[in-house]
This record gives structure tokens, sequence and C-alpha cells, in this order.
């Protein structure tokens, strides 16, 4: 059985999801349009405030999708290789303090 992480939206995330429920349609499509204006502002702010361009930031992130590509055939192989010893009985579940550690065996 996959288990399949969630993330939980942060309190700002979820007051502003219960914003926009109840704006009528109009109104959505004007806050996604400012959305997007601060969104150009903050890359517009990253590029003053570290001196990278918009093309920079582009390559990086094309540099970035290329090595994980890379690992991609790897990190399948392995987590095939987890589930068969899971299957196998050969591992057992981590058990965690009240601390959040990992508690010893």
């Amino acid at each position: 059985m996959e288990m399949q992480a969630t993330l939980q939206p942060s309190i700002h995330e979820q007051t502003l999801l219960n914003i926009v429920r109840t704006l009528p349609t109009e109104r959505m499509v004007q806050l996604l349009d400012y959305a997007r204006y601060i969104k150009a502002q903050a890359l517009n702010e990253s590029t003053i405030l570290y001196g990278e361009t918009e093309a920079d930031i582009l390559a990086d992130e094309a540099r970035w999708d290329e090595q994980f590509a890379a690992t991609e055939d790897s990190m399948g192989s392995m987590a095939d290789r987890v589930r068969a010893s899971i299957r196998a009985g050969q591992s057992a579940p981590m058990v965690f303090t009240a601390k959040g550690t990992i508690a010893p065996k």
C-alpha cells in the first residue's frame, strides 16, 4: 500500500481560500489578476535583491529539472526495492517519541 504525502495549507492560505470562496465570480477574477501582479512584483524584487534576472531564474529551474530527471530512474528502482523489502517483511515501521524523535528499538 502506497502512502502519499499531503501538504496542509498554512493558516494564511486557509484564510485566503475561505475569503475567495465567498466572492462573486467577477471579484475572484479581479483577485486572481491582483495575485498575478503581486507575484510579478515579488519576482522583480528578487531581481533587485539578489541580482538575478527572470532569465537567470528560468535557466536555474531548467538545470534543476534536468538534474532531477537524471535521477528519476535510480529513484524509481530504489523505491521498487523498498516496496519489495516491505512486502517481504524485512522492514519495521518507524516509532517516534512524544518529542518527535525516532524511538530506539
